[in-house]
């Protein structure tokens, strides 16, 4: 009840937020674009009459580091022969900085002011006190209308979307039971963006060519908004056409919601026939979601908690495929949405997800779906055929000592085992932990060079970033020039430690069971909602522990290893 609470109003909120940025951004079109364009049509036929400038002043405006203009004054004119003074310059209000336009007729309505020439009025015959001395159709200005308020209309449109979406997803899913694939509407958020991103600097535009002229070609740069943004555009338009090329996708459960103690099963209808040879994975997913940060700094963050893979049972029907799954849950992970103690405060909350991938046609597939998870020891109907369930493990092992073979060296010789962990691998991580490192070493090292003129508090900044970031590096460094190799004879096991190639220590013992040799999680990487864990595979040898292998990126690899090396030692 209080959940629902919860989301009753996160729903009220949601629909309010998106109708205030809706309304202003309507409001931003009319006045803006839709009243000025109105007065320009309707003061095409006012009487065009002589007017002598009274005062004149161009008005500046210094806000947010840019600088806008108007321009105020009063005239007097004669019509029908009485008599009238008008403070209207413009029929544009306000102040902005779309080109030139004040600053060119303040000089114009300036000069005639000095110079005690008369400038022409346009004069509402119907209402005479009603007059212009300038009606000029600003380009700019009715850009600018159009495009700031479009971007605003569309995320308060797109805000009340997904919130009715929201509503209709969970009443689809109690009407028929289906629940609807994320990438449903996910292309028109990707066609909105796109949008803003051409829209949002539209008034620039026409200053291109002016600018240029000048010799400013900087100017250029604001094209590079149109060509990202067609780009996003263009990249929704993919996903919708790859939307429509597999269909709508939906998932059944069973058990609904699935278990987490038990099983999570389903079945997707895929609007496709699906080859024999056709490889489709279907994941599973425990995923911690948090905040981070504060303000307009704040962001959704997610942790895969846990996670896990199998190969896609497809059943052939007459308008597609059927592909079923079935998982069994570990009663140790959390149901969907619970709460759990947050850092600093922070609001955690937890979703599982359900995702198939592969290639299909030529065309790639991802389709996830957001589902619920309680705790709970329940069994699905959607049980996968034994036959399936072995060949989906034995080609998984077989990945498993494959990718084991490339990473750690494994040989068996006449005198033994010998496993060698080469230095240089998992490179890409690497490389990108040492540019994250250098990036908060420059930083540290900046604020401390800044500190001597600053004050102490850029000391006690520049200390913490230049800590952690020289930290990250020689961390990354000493472990990307490492090396480790093990000899194993017998029940005898000697290792040696490498770095660049020099041996910095050695170390033995007697490997004599299976349970000494253990599989131990380090460090992990998410990517593409990914979870890669890097294991160390070592053994508890006289009351001290020997690593035998290090770096190894997979859990199911690491097993692998680890079966590889007790079946060389005849210790399985």
């Amino acid at each position: 009840m209080d959940e629902n609470k919860q989301n009753k109003k996160g729903g009220i909120g949601g629909y309010l937020f998106g109708g205030i940025f809706l309304l202003v951004g309507l409001a931003v079109m009319f006045f803006v674009a839709v009243v000025p364009i109105g007065k320009y049509m309707e003061s095409g036929s006012w009487a065009r009459v002589p007017a002598t400038v009274l005062s004149s002043k161009l008005n500046s405006h210094r806000s947010d580091g840019s600088t806008t203009y108007s321009v105020s004054g009063s005239y007097r004119y004669r019509f029908r022969g009485v008599d009238y003074t008008s403070s209207q310059i413009s029929q544009y209000s306000g102040s902005d900085n779309f080109g030139d336009y004040w600053q060119q007729l303040y000089g114009l309505i300036d000069t005639a002011r000095r110079n005690n020439r008369t400038v022409s009025a346009w004069v509402n015959p119907d209402a005479p006190h009603e007059a212009y001395l300038d009606r000029t159709f600003r380009w700019g200005s009715v850009i600018f209308g159009f495009a700031f308020g479009g971007v605003f209309a569309l995320v308060g449109g797109g805000v009340m979307f997904l919130m009715r979406r929201g509503s209709k997803e969970a009443e689809l899913v109690s009407e028929t039971g289906f629940y609807s694939s994320q990438e449903k509407s996910g292309h028109w958020f990707l066609v909105g963006f796109g949008a803003i991103f051409i829209l949002l600097p539209s008034p620039a535009y026409l200053e291109v060519w002016k600018e240029v002229s000048r010799g400013d070609y900087m100017i250029l740069m604001v094209l590079l908004f149109p060509l990202v943004g067609a780009g996003i555009a263009f990249a929704g338009w993919k996903m919708r056409q790859n939307y429509r090329f597999f269909g709508p996708t939906p998932l059944a459960m069973d058990p609904e919601p699935g278990q987490a103690g038990g099983q999570v099963g389903g079945e997707i209808h895929l609007g496709r026939a699906v080859p024999e040879d056709a490889s489709l994975t279907v994941w599973l997913s425990c995923i911690r979601c948090y905040y981070s940060g504060s303000g307009k700094d704040r962001k959704t963050r997610e942790s895969v908690l846990w996670q896990t893979s199998q190969r896609a049972y497809c059943s052939p029907r007459q308008n597609g495929t059927d592909i079923q799954f079935c998982f069994d849950a570990p009663a140790d992970q959390p149901g969907t949405r619970e709460r759990e103690p947050g850092i600093s405060g922070r609001q955690d909350w937890i979703r599982w997800r359900v995702a198939v991938e592969g290639q299909l046609a030529g065309r790639d597939l991802k389709r996830t779906w957001e589902i619920p998870v309680v705790a709970g020891s329940g069994t699905s109907r959607f049980q996968l055929p034994e036959s399936h369930v072995m060949a989906d493990r034995r080609e998984r092992e077989l990945e498993a000592v494959e990718s084991a073979s490339e990473q750690i060296h494994v040989e068996q010789t006449g005198q033994g085992l010998y496993l060698e962990s080469r230095a240089g691998r998992n490179l890409g991580m690497k490389l990108g932990m040492l540019l994250f490192g250098g990036i908060f070493a420059g930083v540290g090292t900046g604020l401390f060079i800044a500190a001597a003129s600053e004050g102490f508090m850029l000391y006690f900044m520049g200390s913490i970033f230049g800590l952690i970031g020289y930290a990250i590096v020689f961390s990354t460094v000493y472990t990307l020039a490492r090396g480790l190799q093990v000899w194993i004879r017998g029940s005898e096991v000697k290792v040696v430690r490498r770095w660049l190639g020099i041996a910095i220590y050695r170390r033995e013992g007697r490997l004599l069971r299976a349970e000494q040799l253990v599989l131990k999680s380090g460090m992990s990487s998410t990517s593409n909602g990914r979870k890669t864990e890097y294991m160390t595979l070592q053994a508890d040898v006289d009351g001290k522990t020997l690593r035998l292998a290090e770096g190894i990126k997979g859990r199911e690899v690491g097993e692998a290893l680890r079966e590889a090396v007790l079946r060389a030692l005849r210790l399985v």
